[in-house]
């Protein structure tokens, strides 16, 4: 890895204070099974505090001291996020020098800010504007008149198509679509026509999306994805959908048209939701739940349909005592049976 840091150091870097030895020069960061005398470990998840002893790390990453470890501490409140700005100090983004390689296309009536970095095998059309410092990929396709801002991250095969537009700081993994055409299909004769779906997308401010994330474009007016959201990978997002800022998405979810997310809401994986619902600030959607109604109010729901978590946990545990009480009525109906046949042989 070739890079170093002294606890002290690190403590600065990440707003943490240290427990011990400040002097203590480490030289790598990794988990807590495989990290090595002077890597530094960490601790994200209570449940594994157990492990932190027997590991070969030089020094800890967590929130409190624990009892019984003879190592050094860097100590803060959320080292999970602590761990991220770690990681990033011993692996930094190594960006490709500005400029336009001669492999890519750039339409005459585009615009590239001099610090871009474009790649072979990306092809810009008219009108379309890059801002400094992004980056771009090979493979990236950028659609008529639409914008990329500052400091975006196209990874390679993302297509952003025609007026769409991306905030800064926008990060889009591979195989990304921003603006394909929506589902919209008017039923005529035995058949469907297409309706033609002509707005576009809005990706604000630090969005990031999953690989092979696709967000569709309006019919008309805007799809719209709010500063500082996150989704995870093969995502769809339908057309006209507004999503709030600083909500996260789990792999597999889908949401349909027109349908309104608030902000920091949070959904787990395969998550589904309805058409033209609008779904309040604060919501949390456990792992696959689908949502066929409104949900205005905070809090956590779970099932399909959905419901709130602490009811749909006492459908579940019902319905596990499902089978033993098919047998109890069955006995039952079998006890009731014999007593009427007793009845009626005493009443001849």
């Amino acid at each position: 890895m070739g890079t170093s840091f002294s606890l002290e150091n690190l403590a600065r870097e990440v707003g943490a204070t240290v427990q011990g030895d400040g002097s203590l020069v480490v030289t790598g960061v990794a988990p807590l099974d495989s990290a090595k005398e002077g890597d530094l470990t960490f601790l994200t998840n209570p449940r594994y505090a157990k492990n932190v002893g027997s590991s070969r790390a030089s020094a800890v990453l967590c929130q409190q001291i624990l009892p019984g470890v003879s190592k050094s501490f860097l100590l803060c409140p959320n080292p999970y996020a602590a761990l991220a700005k770690v990681i990033g100090l011993f692996f930094p983004l190594k960006a490709p020098a500005p400029g336009i390689q001669k492999g890519a296309w750039v339409h005459p009536q585009a615009s590239v800010d001099p610090q871009a970095s474009i790649a072979d095998g990306v092809a810009i059309a008219m009108g379309a504007r890059i801002g400094a410092r992004s980056i771009l990929y090979p493979g990236v396709y950028i659609g008529e008149n639409a914008v990329v801002g500052e400091d975006c991250l196209l990874h390679p095969n993302v297509t952003v198509r025609e007026n769409c537009v991306l905030g800064s700081r926008v990060i889009l993994q591979p195989g990304v679509v921003v603006g394909s055409d929506g589902f919209g299909f008017a039923p005529e004769g035995e058949g469907y026509r297409k309706i033609p779906q002509v707005g576009n997308v809005v990706i604000e401010d630090d969005v990031e999306l999953g690989a092979n994330t696709c967000v569709d474009r309006a019919v008309l007016g805007t799809t719209r994805i709010g500063k500082g959201t996150k989704l995870d990978n093969l995502i769809q997002i339908g057309h006209n959908v507004e999503i709030g800022q600083h909500t996260v998405m789990a792999a597999l979810t889908g949401i349909s048209g027109s349908t309104k997310v608030g902000n920091h809401v949070v959904m787990g994986g395969q998550v589904g939701l309805a058409g033209h619902l609008k779904i309040g600030d604060g919501v949390t959607l456990a792992t696959r739940t689908g949502v066929m109604e409104d949900i205005p109010e905070k809090g956590v729901y779970w099932g399909s349909p959905s419901d709130e978590m602490s009811v749909e946990m006492k459908k579940v545990a019902a319905y596990r005592q499902l089978p033993e009480l098919v047998k109890r009525i069955r006995a039952l109906e079998k006890a009731l049976e014999a007593l009427e046949k007793k009845g009626g042989a005493h009443g001849k």
